[in-house]
């Protein structure tokens, strides 16, 4: 199991996992704490298959997507050694409105994130 914990307290992030920290890198520089109608709408838009945000690069691969840390020393370069976050775009769009309502807006201290089995959990917390 992938394993991720965040906290607002003091912006800190554990991961067992590169992908995983990755992940929960676009969720805190990415899509922080702003609308997130515009990524939304990307993701659902067939006609642009890639996108570069302020610390992570979304490429998309029919029904998936996969999330790169643009700051890895390959940019947009397509490699073989390059570590990813993959998913299918209506997971990701349900994680970034969980992320909205759950985490954002209801004024919560931490989330806890889990991989297993290619589904992803997302626990948000008072406290961690």
């Amino acid at each position: 199991m992938q394993l991720a914990v965040i906290t607002s307290i003091d912006d800190r992030l554990y991961s067992n996992s590169k992908p995983l920290a990755i992940l929960t890198k676009f969720l805190t520089d990415d899509i922080g704490f702003r609308k997130i109608d515009s990524i939304i709408n990307w993701i659902k838009d067939d006609s642009y298959s890639s996108m570069i945000l302020n610390a992570c690069y979304l490429v998309k691969y029919n029904e998936k997507i996969r999330i790169y840390f643009f700051y890895d020393g390959y940019e947009k370069e397509e490699h073989e050694k390059r570590i990813f976050f993959e998913t299918s775009k209506d997971q990701l769009i349900e994680l970034i409105q969980k992320w909205s309502n759950d985490y954002i807006n209801a004024s919560r201290h931490g989330v806890i994130i889990t991989v297993e089995n290619g589904i992803i959990n997302f626990d948000p917390r008072k406290e961690i």
